[in-house]
């Protein structure tokens, strides 16, 4: 068999626990440090990262955009096209701020990266995303649509005070795929286009399928968009949460699938008789 109709045989698992900090200094660019999934991965692990407060997600779904800082980004290579499914459930081995038991989780998946040599900047408040963005805006995330951000225009090695180079600002473009949110409109609000689950019970999966081949990214933060009146910075309730992504087989390979299990059944049928 082909290897990549093996690859579409097995599980793309990753299981990440998201301890509870709060954003530092050295947070504020998005960052996909320690969450990058990898390329094609069959089973990875990550633990200890950071997710702030309640209504991250929420937030950047209404007509003012959102503070990319307030969830936590993802990221993944697919090297052949495949359906993937993705899930959230609060909670954790991690230890939180936040009220246990409150945090609803809402995520957004996109294609293109922030990260690379000029991307490596990207943050909300750097000039050029301010400048690319309309006035009036909050941030320059969207949970429902297309979005861009910006990165500083100079980088200085980590103490190398001559190491100064200039980097051609530009901007990190995200293709918005698709949603999911826990709960109703109740929780996350009224905004169009929200795929909500319908049970605010801080669990939620979606699957997107036939994503071609490329890099990958995805937001999770919180669906509790009335938590931003409450909770204000600089710090923030932080919330643990465990994110699964797994691959969905084809619908020919579950036909495979069961064929072969038909097959092997006939033949310990003719076992048992002999």
């Amino acid at each position: 068999m082909h290897s990549n109709k093996m690859k579409s045989l097995n599980y793309l698992v990753l299981t990440l626990v998201a301890a509870c900090v709060a954003p530092s200094g050295l947070q504020a660019h998005i960052s996909y440090a320690g969450r990058d999934i990898g390329t094609d991965p069959l089973s990875v692990t990550v633990s200890n990262q950071a997710a702030s407060s309640a209504f991250g997600w929420a937030d950047a779904t209404d007509a003012d955009w959102g503070d990319s800082h307030r969830g936590r980004f993802f990221r993944f290579t697919l090297t052949t096209p495949a359906s993937i499914m993705i899930s959230v459930t609060r909670g954790g081995s991690a230890s939180q701020t936040g009220a246990v038991g409150a945090f609803l989780p809402g995520f957004s998946l996109y294609s293109g990266l922030a990260q690379g040599s000029p991307e490596a900047l990207a943050h909300d408040s750097s000039a050029l995303s301010v400048a690319s963005r309309p006035g009036d805006k909050r941030g320059s995330f969207r949970a429902l649509d297309n979005w861009s951000i910006g990165n500083d225009p100079t980088y200085v090695t980590a103490g190398d005070a001559t190491s100064g180079i200039l980097i051609e600002a530009r901007l990190a473009y995200f293709t918005y795929i698709g949603n999911a949110a826990d709960g109703t409109s109740a929780n996350y609000g009224n905004a169009a286009g929200i795929n909500g689950d319908g049970v605010a019970d801080g669990s939620v999966t979606a699957t997107f399928n036939n994503l071609a081949a490329g890099d990958y990214s995805f937001f999770v933060g919180g669906a509790n968009y009335d938590a931003r009146l409450a909770e204000t910075g600089p710090t923030y309730p932080t919330y643990a949460f465990t994110t699964t992504v797994q691959t969905v087989p084809e619908p020919s390979t579950w036909g495979l699938l069961a064929l072969g299990g038909a097959t092997l059944g006939v033949a310990l049928r003719k076992q048992l008789r002999r």
